[in-house]
């Protein structure tokens, strides 16, 4: 292997700024050291060296400065994602402010006066809403609310911090929003009162005591603002366009709000001024590059935007295909740009990183499935380049077209990558998104099979007799069902972190997960057959071509036992397999260390199966 190859492994990552008071310093999420630490840096006309604040053996997560300066962050171990919180202050003494390392503790809400975290402290099946003071964190951590059962999270708390709208998720696309009153302890369910059916409710900001700005797909397909009152009243605002809004920046100080659309995998970037039920003076901002709004969860940052103390500026993590994430801050007096952290890329032309291009093709049913393309920059090799079928984890994700050093990596070793987003994909909207719950999960794989017959047919630059199916997580579900499904059509599987088996995956995820996933994928009380029926543990006998394994030991999502049991089950069979185990991995293959190893000796293998 051409040993340059792996520095598109090494590149760079930053994002997750949150200021500092004085609107000059911000705190960010940094993998400089080959995984995620937490930096701060001055903004400046040109990107500054950034000052590393913490100096962990494990990924720190997820900062959030503090209104009197000091900071707070996440870090787990060895990727279990037992996330604990830790305190810096300004003397950059760090002290861990939760220490049982069997317990999660999420940081929800920052005030001016409390950090608010969700954690399932006395059940691990239980997620209740804590709180600490600022000024005196090491000795306030207090409970304020745990549900009898399920997760509680907080979004949003009123100015005098007495009423807290807390979201409860009985899924990715079904939440519930209940407002808390501290001192009565009265606790209200006021979407029941707008609804009975099952939809998605984000609570932004208060409006009053009474009434709450939400994001939401109630009497929508996607995802837009309303106002929603303690009374149960809805008023929709904003509401035909046929977008997702993504991201919401917003403060108590003023009455501009900005915040972005999901527009076919693209964000686009808007500020308006919210007066009532109406967004008045909308307009558009242009974003620096064509690509997406990064933001994640605990594991990388849930704050992907940031307006300054000061208003005068905004923080945005800001990819694209050929462009790693970055803090960008604009400057919103002079409409100006800045990119503020400006990760390296060491050792590569960005000349020679592959663009996405968007397209889409008709599925068996008519169906219009759309996915994003990668071409080497390469000359076209007789009868077309062998192509990896890059699919999704989630499953109500979606892929976007933001930086990927593992697409770039594999893109310039000579393979095209074709990454569709498959029925049951985010982005598109709610019947979208539902079209692949429960008994209806094969019509998603059928999907990726007709999308490897029509690159056969239509397309001159991918060889259709070389296609390699690739995902992760729920993704590695439909690598593994996709091989048992139609196995012709493949010459190999990558399986990283996926379900093999729905029953012992339900069984053996963690405890608070499983009721979130049966939602998506059935019961296993009352849809088992369903169950077992999609499960390609129990059509293994099918697959035909090589798969390639990698796995995490501390993987509280899907656990180590549904590779091992392909992995051993296709070995009994004589199928060519191999399983790559990361002692000190969760979900994913996260440290560089471990990515130096895991893909170029991926690749190799890929190599000598297309080589033959």
């Amino acid at each position: 292997m051409d040993n340059k190859i792996k520095f598109y492994l090494a590149i760079e990552s930053a994002g997750g700024a949150s200021w500092f008071p004085d609107s000059k310093h911000f705190a960010f999420v940094y993998d400089a050291i080959g995984y995620s630490q937490i930096y701060a840096s001055k903004l400046g006309n040109e990107p500054l060296w950034p000052r590393r604040m913490t100096f962990s053996e494990n990924r720190c997560t997820n900062p959030r400065v503090l209104a009197n300066g000091n900071l707070i962050f996440q870090t787990d171990q060895g990727g279990d994602e037992n996330f604990q919180i830790h305190h810096v202050d300004k003397a950059n003494e760090i002290v861990s402010l939760t220490k049982d390392l069997k317990a999660k503790y999420l940081i929800n809400y920052v005030s001016k006066n409390y950090v608010y975290v969700s954690a399932n402290v006395k059940d691990k099946k239980r997620f209740g809403i804590y709180r600490f003071n600022i000024d005196d964190p090491r000795n306030t951590f207090e409970e304020i609310i745990t549900p009898e059962e399920g997760l509680f999270r907080l979004t949003a708390v009123n100015q005098d911090e007495n009423i807290l709208a807390i979201v409860k998720p009985h899924s990715n696309v079904f939440t519930e929003v209940f407002l808390y009153h501290v001192e009565t302890k009265e606790l209200m369910n006021i979407t029941k009162q707008v609804t009975k059916e099952e939809h998605y409710w984000q609570p932004v900001k208060f409006m009053s005591e009474h009434s709450l700005l939400v994001i939401t797909d109630f009497q929508n397909e996607f995802r837009r603002f309303g106002i929603l009152t303690k009374n149960g009243e809805f008023t929709p605002i904003d509401a035909q366009r046929p977008y997702n809004i993504e991201a919401v920046d917003w403060n108590y100080d003023s009455d501009i709000i900005f915040f972005s659309e999901n527009q076919e995998g693209y964000s686009k970037l808007y500020s308006a001024k919210l007066e009532g039920n109406h967004l008045l003076d909308k307009k558009e901002i242009s974003l620096p590059l064509q690509g997406v709004l990064m933001q994640g969860d605990a594991r990388s940052y849930t704050k992907g935007m940031s307006r300054s103390p000061d208003g005068k500026k905004l923080a945005m993590t800001i990819s694209s295909p050929t462009m790693p994430s970055s803090v960008w801050i604009y400057q919103i007096d002079s409409n100006n740009w800045i990119n503020a952290t400006n990760p390296s890329i060491p050792g590569i032309n960005p000349d020679r990183l592959a663009n996405a291009e968007l397209k889409k093709f008709k599925s068996f049913d008519g169906v219009e499935v759309p996915y994003f393309e990668y071409l080497p920059k390469s000359e076209v090799p007789e009868g077309g380049f062998p192509a990896i079928l890059m699919i999704h984890g989630g499953p109500e994700a979606q892929f976007r077209p933001s930086f990927n050093p593992i697409i770039q990596f594999f893109v310039s070793a000579g393979f095209a990558i074709v990454a569709p987003n498959i029925r049951g994909s985010a982005g598109y909207g709610r019947k979208y998104l539902d079209a692949d719950n429960k008994e209806k999960r094969l019509d998603a794989i059928r999907d990726i099979a007709e999308l490897a017959n029509h690159l056969k047919k239509n397309h001159t630059r991918v060889n259709g007799n070389k296609l390699v199916i690739y995902g992760g997580s729920y993704g590695g579900f439909a690598v593994l069902s996709s091989m048992t499904e139609y196995p012709d059509l493949w010459i190999a599987g990558v399986d990283i972190v996926g379900i093999s088996n729905f029953v012992t995956f339900l069984k053996n995820t963690a405890p608070w997960r499983r009721k979130l996933r049966e939602s998506e994928y059935g019961s296993l009380e009352e849809d088992y057959e369903t169950l077992v029926r999609i499960s390609p543990i129990n059509k293994v006998d099918q697959i035909k071509a090589p798969l390639f394994i990698i796995q995490g030991d501390n993987d509280e999502r899907v656990p180590l036992s549904e590779s091992i049991q392909i992995y051993e089950s296709l070995k009994q069979r004589g199928i060519k397999t191999e399983l790559l185990r990361f002692a000190d991995e969760g979900h994913g293959v996260v440290k560089l260390k471990n990515r130096l190893v895991a893909y170029p000796k991926l690749l190799d293998w890929l190599k000598r199966i297309v080589a033959n």
